[in-house]
């Protein structure tokens, strides 16, 4: 017991989520409320409590045991202090590191890139999930709870992208080519005494080489400034605060000014503000004003437009993002005719069993028959649409929202529905009425 009482307080929260995972709890709360539902299970007592009543398949303490001794010799233990003597110092903890850790720790020291410019590593941080990013920034930057609540931590979403990361996916027909002034964090100081929302404004300079003015004068590229809504439930748009006013080098420039009383709906997208005319070589002061009590940030970068063929270019090729036999075992599942036991997120209550089912050969979007059959990864329903014709619709809306279910994805998560798409290869092309297969 008291050996998996060290393990536990050595794991991360990514390894007691794992944990958790593994031992089908529930993942959210603080480190502490994690580590504390696994020492649960380990106590007999505790363990009858949780898992003795009303479930058939109880886990023993060995079982749970099993999972912790997994986790940690996965972490490839460096040479260190043993584990016994280690739990009687609690000074030597910081020094018992595990050599894959250790060398995280240390190589990614660089790259921690939180929003209060402090570069200190501690125990609440979190990394970018994006494959060429990996930054980490401190959780107490980036997770701002609507309504603080005294020793409560606010919920950890399952996935989790930096600011320049949610940036570059807001629209993908942008290229970001360089950041002049990196991230600027502009928090609300409150409301006045008279319970109103007060005028706040934050001042910054950023500074552009001769190469850098000359780039942004060619016609594909850009300077841009951008805003998004830390906690902003779409994760992936730009949004500028209530009452916005921004000026570069003293002169005005046209943002969204949305009252107070009006509210970016979930369906809502801004735009970024091209300040190319009003820079110069050198440097150049940017202001920023709002009335919003909302946690925002803000940045100036150099972009360069992506054409539409460019956009369809970076989508997987038909049978990539997905293989025909995974396309045909998920519209058994959807059917409930076969597979769906292959599947561990299967939930019969919510599979509807039939024996055919009618797809509608037209685009949702335009109205004319499909000629490429796309949809998102994660959309568990059936109905697709033209791929092209979406990417073009979003070359203007920035809009990248599931047509059927409505749900808000990015440009990773699209990609061409092999079986669909031979549907529509093998039906005739003027075949654009509802089509009934089984």
């Amino acid at each position: 017991m008291a050996d998996c009482k060290d393990k536990l307080a050595y794991f991360r929260i990514k390894e007691l989520k794992d944990i958790l995972n593994q031992l089908g709890l529930p993942k959210q709360g603080k480190k502490q409320d994690l580590v504390d539902r696994v020492l649960a299970l380990l106590s007999d007592e505790e363990g009858q409590r949780h898992h003795g009543c009303g479930r058939k398949n109880a886990l023993t303490r060995e079982a749970v045991e099993k999972v912790v001794d997994d986790t940690y010799r996965k972490m490839q233990v460096q040479c260190a202090p043993d584990l016994a003597s280690r739990s009687h110092s609690g000074s030597d903890f910081n020094n018992f590191r595990p050599k894959e850790e250790a060398t995280d720790y240390y190589h990614v020291e660089t790259k921690v890139c939180s929003l209060c410019n402090r570069t200190m590593l501690n125990d609440d941080m979190i990394k970018c999930e994006d494959a060429k990013c990996q930054v980490w920034q401190h959780m107490t930057c980036v997770f701002i709870p609507d309504k603080p609540t005294e020793g409560v931590s606010p919920e950890v979403p399952p996935h989790f992208f930096c600011e320049l990361c949610r940036l570059n996916r807001a629209d993908p027909f942008w290229v970001t080519t360089g950041n002049p002034l990196p991230p600027v964090k502009f928090m609300s100081s409150g409301v006045g005494n008279d319970g109103t929302n007060v005028s706040q404004s934050v001042e910054k300079t950023f500074q552009l080489s001769r190469a850098d003015r000359e780039t942004v004068q060619k016609p594909e590229y850009g300077l841009q400034v951008w805003c998004i809504l830390i906690n902003d439930k779409v994760q992936f748009r730009m949004q500028w605060p209530q009452y916005a006013g921004l000026q570069v080098n003293g002169i005005p420039v046209r943002v969204v000014t949305r009252p107070g009383s009006q509210l970016l709906g979930i369906n809502g997208r801004d735009d970024g503000a091209l300040v190319t005319t009003c820079s110069r070589e050198g440097i150049n002061k940017i202001s920023l004003s709002r009335v919003d009590t909302r946690t925002f940030c803000f940045g100036v970068r150099i972009v360069r437009r992506r054409t539409v063929a460019q956009v369809l270019n970076m989508i997987p090729k038909e049978g990539e993002g997905e293989s025909f036999v995974d396309a045909l075992a998920r519209v058994r599942r959807c059917l409930g005719g076969g597979g769906a036991t292959d599947n561990a997120d299967s939930d019969s209550d919510l599979e509807v069993v039939t024996e055919s089912v009618t797809v509608n050969l037209r685009c949702p979007n335009s109205g004319s028959r499909m000629r490429i059959a796309g949809r998102f990864k994660p959309c568990v329903h059936m109905g697709c649409f033209d791929l092209e014709t979406f990417v073009e619709l979003n070359q203007r809306s920035r809009k990248w929202q599931c047509p059927i279910c409505l749900k808000n994805y990015s440009l990773e998560n699209l990609m061409i529905d092999p079986y669909f798409n031979r549907i529509t290869s093998l039906v005739g092309p003027r075949h654009t009425f509802p089509y009934t297969f089984s």
